[in-house]
């Protein structure tokens, strides 16, 4: 059970690098703030990925054995990989909304 649910872990952080990338390849203006944070997810989910990577070539039974611990390891791995992906959808999407609705009040005044 556990290794399908590492598995899943594995499969939420390959969506983040996506989004990340998705962001990175827009070229639309954004703050210099927005690109270091996205930077800062994308090295943070290679990280974790590359953990994931070694422990599965290393100690394999650590995820795999259904331990409390393995249990807390990957459901904050999970955790981090939801906000994350969340987050730079928010950078991707939010940014445009709200400098749109910033343009429509300036007009209004």
């Amino acid at each position: 059970m556990m290794l399908l649910i590492s598995l899943g872990a594995v499969v939420a952080y390959l969506l983040v690098l996506i989004r990340c990338v998705v962001f990175a390849l827009d070229p639309k203006d954004r703050r210099q703030s927005d690109n270091a944070e996205v930077g800062y997810i994308l090295c943070s989910s290679l990280l974790l990925l590359i953990s994931y990577a070694c422990l599965w070539v290393f100690e394999p039974w650590k995820l795999t054995n259904n331990s409390t611990y393995s249990a807390m390891f990957v459901g904050f791995t999970i955790f981090n990989a939801a906000y994350f992906f969340r987050r730079v959808g928010a950078l991707i999407i939010w940014r445009d909304r709200r400098r749109g609705v910033r343009r429509v009040r300036e007009a209004h005044e």
